[in-house]
């Protein structure tokens, strides 16, 4: 079956990453047409990269989102561009905020003004359930992220921006499983906070997925896809990653900006959302309340009452990260 990536000319921002690293393994896989541009400022990513991908026509542009002139350079001549490039790790972006906030929201800005003087078909930011009622300095520039392209969103041109917002990407980058599995090879304690917390969890090939959903080119302009998603306890992620293995454990403060649970969607965006078998669309705050639209949630969607992850999904999603 056909979709809007397989024949598309794609921009990745940050696509050296794990989203980036997904895209490139389903288009190898399904033999996609289009051409390909990974545009990052990690040249060890880069790197990285160009040894999974040896043969693919792949080209690796280094620069950064801030740059508008490098930027329309890479990005000109593109169908679709899926903006990934972020900030993410929550300590840094606590520690080091100005930078966070120049990158994921004056950052995401320039993608946008830029991809309109590109004259890009379709543009897609991806968000996080960080972006729900953030507690942190990520979350709330996703929050701001995905205001942006909002607004964007809303301005008469031939440009569509779609925003996609889903939980965590098991085993990527920076993940807890790495934290885990670092602890274990240096001969240290596995660190956990509170072993009752819980995540949603994906895998990257579950997100290159979830991309595709998401630039709807009959969807509104605007609103959020939100695919529904199981969720897991930090401690019954741990029993059923970390196996085979002699660790320990050490209790840690819950770090700053940190949640007991995430939200998909919160108490506020059902009153402006349409709920699907598989996923919600939650439309702009700036639309004007229609009851057709309504979640009909007393609750918003948080991991601490979605269905949870069982073993065998736990160990698909394992094996495709």
């Amino acid at each position: 079956m056909t979709h809007i990536l397989q024949d598309a000319d794609i921009f990745v921002t940050g696509g050296a990453g794990t989203l980036g690293r997904a895209i490139a393994r389903r288009r190898e896989k399904e033999k996609w047409s289009g051409k390909l541009t990974v545009y990052s400022s990690d040249d060890h990513k880069h790197d990285v990269m160009r040894r999974m991908f040896p043969d693919q026509r792949i080209n690796y542009v280094q620069g950064d989102i801030r740059n508008a002139e490098t930027l329309y350079a890479a990005m000109v001549g593109h169908d679709i561009v899926i903006h990934a490039a972020a900030v993410k790790v929550i300590p840094v972006s606590e520690e080091w905020c100005i930078d966070t906030i120049d990158v994921n929201i004056y950052g995401s800005e320039t993608v946008c003004s830029v991809a309109l003087r590109a004259g890009i078909k379709h543009v897609l930011g991806i968000s996080t359930d960080k972006a729900c009622h953030p507690a942190n300095l990520y979350g709330a520039t996703k929050m701001a992220m995905e205001k942006v392209f909002q607004e964007y969103a809303r301005m008469e041109h031939d440009t569509k921006f779609h925003l996609v917002r889903y939980g965590n990407v098991l085993e990527s980058t920076g993940s807890v499983i790495e934290a885990w599995k670092n602890s274990v090879a240096r001969g240290e304690p596995i660190k956990i906070t509170d072993p009752n917390m819980t995540r949603f969890w994906l895998s990257p090939s579950q997100a290159v997925q979830y991309v595709i959903d998401a630039i709807d080119p009959d969807g509104l302009p605007g609103a959020i896809y939100v695919p529904k998603m199981p969720a897991l306890s930090i401690a019954k992620l741990l029993e059923l990653t970390i196996v085979d293995e002699a660790y320990t454990t050490m209790s840690i403060p819950i770090r700053p900006g940190e949640k007991m649970h995430e939200t998909l969607v919160t108490i506020e965006e059902t009153k402006r959302g349409w709920e699907f078998e598989d996923c919600f669309y939650v439309r702009p705050s700036t639309c004007v309340y229609d009851p057709v639209y309504h979640l009909h949630m007393q609750e918003p969607y948080t991991s601490n009452i979605a269905r949870e992850l069982t073993t065998d999904e736990l160990k698909t999603l394992l094996a495709d990260g």
